[in-house]
């Protein structure tokens, strides 16, 4: 897995998650790639290291799991590959 990234169902929820983990971890704010193309369309990348204090920050927060979903993404151009991650 080359990054990870999270979808949410509204752009609130991808700014408040965006300023819950800037002191978790390195994050990006980026659109959602076309080939998962669930959500609001705005995610949030990071690296793949992260995904347990991510996880944890996540839950301790006022978002609900319903909320927002998390990818693994592998490769790039033609050859990307993504699937959730559970």
């Amino acid at each position: 897995m080359d990054y990870c990234v999270i979808t949410f169902e509204s752009t609130q929820g991808a700014i408040l998650a965006q300023k819950l983990l800037e002191g978790v971890c390195p994050v990006q704010v980026m659109p959602v790639l076309r080939e998962i193309s669930k959500g609001c369309g705005i995610s949030v990348r990071f690296a793949p290291e992260h995904l347990d204090a991510v996880r944890t920050a996540l839950a301790s927060s006022p978002l609900s799991p319903g909320e927002y979903g998390f990818y693994g993404i592998t490769g790039g151009g033609k050859t990307l590959s993504t699937r959730p991650l559970s």
